[in-house]
């Protein structure tokens, strides 16, 4: 977000979209876990997974178009862009394999989830590295703040 400035009620709605998305995932996972991996339940998950990441890829190509040249190269652009869409067709692959071989569409799930885990493996690691740095940054500052606080409650005690 320090790409972005000030949120406008665009970015907003798009994450309010992607958050309500993402409320779905309980649901979806105690369906696989009581059907312990039928085909429909991880079509549905797989599908669900589709809706998120769409979602977070129109945040990021807003997040990414009004980003500095500057901040974001057209080259670290493109790399998130291919990233993202890949991850996109590896889940929108999930729902049609999930019909025929559920198991083989649940692991082609976590294997674009690892994706959004370990960014370092995948092409786009400067700008996920940057937010995860400046997201990192945030909450040490305000742990630093709140400990400053509480020390100097005590102190006026």
């Amino acid at each position: 977000m320090r790409f972005v400035g000030p949120p406008t009620l665009r970015l907003i709605w798009i994450n309010f979209v992607h958050l309500f998305m993402v409320s779905l995932l309980p649901f979806a996972t105690a369906w696989i876990a009581r059907t312990q991996l039928a085909s429909s339940p991880v079509a549905f998950y797989a599908g669900l997974f589709v809706c998120i990441d769409i979602a977070y890829n129109v945040f990021e190509r807003e997040v990414l178009a009004r980003a500095d040249a500057t901040q974001v190269s057209d080259g670290m652009r493109r790399m998130a862009r291919r990233r993202s869409l890949g991850v996109l067709a590896s889940f929108a692959t999930a729902v049609l394999v999930a019909f025929v071989a559920p198991r083989l569409g649940f692991g082609l799930i976590c294997g674009a989830l690892i994706l959004h885990l370990r960014p370092e493996a995948a092409p786009g690691t400067g700008l996920v590295r940057s937010f995860m740095d400046s997201t990192r940054g945030i909450v040490k500052d305000r742990v630093h703040r709140l400990r400053k606080r509480s020390r100097s409650g005590f102190t006026n005690r």
